[in-house]
């Protein structure tokens, strides 16, 4: 019987604890840099993670460090190892992506719809406005989702001073697209046919979409 990719991911949380400050760091490094290649599997990524862990820990009580067991260039090592990792189905690939838009698109309209639902006032939704809106917000969606993947990446084994530039450009495009949000809301005139909601619709539809994507969630990790 296979071991759920859950339990697996658990046991290294556990196992990691067991390391020393050295060799937990250039271990996290490594995991950070393969865990970002959604396209592999996520099983087989999850079992060599584990194995290696196991092998650095039996190393360690020789008194051996993680540069001594794996060399002085993780990275290299680690494009081999995801080189020799099967590729994700294009189905799981489709169930993260929605799980992460849907994840996105909740805490938005929580965003959006938690000043009209605490001043009790009813909103006039203009659809041309609304299918603009959503465009902008899915593009938006798309570039920071890439944006991630790509900074975890590139600053897996950089040193915690270059880690920092990457963390404030990370916010400083969260701002931006924060921004470009409010702009559509306040610089566009609203157009196209309007219809009233409630002052608890938009909020209510964040909890719907956080909710759907918790249960998503749990469906995909019962099929692995």
């Amino acid at each position: 019987m296979k071991v759920p990719v859950k339990e697996l991911i658990r046991q290294n949380n556990e196992k990691r604890k067991l390391l020393t400050k050295e060799n937990q760091e250039y271990y996290e490094n490594f995991l950070v840099y393969i865990r970002a290649n959604f396209s592999r599997d996520e099983r087989a990524i999850e079992e060599v993670l584990l194995e290696m862990l196991d092998h650095l820990l039996e190393a360690q009580k020789e008194g051996k460090t993680a540069k001594e067991v794996f060399g002085k260039n993780p990275k290299e090592l680690a494009d081999e190892i995801i080189a020799s990792l099967p590729k994700e189905s294009w189905k799981r690939q489709l169930e993260f992506i929605v799980e992460i838009i849907m994840t996105l698109f909740g805490w938005y309209f929580i965003a959006r719809g938690i000043v009209p639902l605490i001043q009790k006032e009813d909103q006039t939704i203009y659809s041309g406005t609304l299918v603009v809106s959503g465009l902008l917000l899915i593009a938006s969606l798309a570039v920071l989702i890439h944006f991630v993947f790509v900074l975890l990446k590139k600053e897996a084994f950089k040193d915690r001073r270059k880690k920092k530039v990457g963390t404030i450009l990370y916010g400083i495009l969260i701002v931006g697209l924060f921004a470009l949000s409010l702009y559509v809301k306040f610089a566009i005139h609203p157009f196209g046919p309007s219809f009233e909601t409630s002052y608890y619709s938009i909020f209510g539809l964040g909890c719907f979409f956080l909710l759907a994507s918790y249960l998503f969630k749990k469906m995909r990790e019962s099929q692995t």
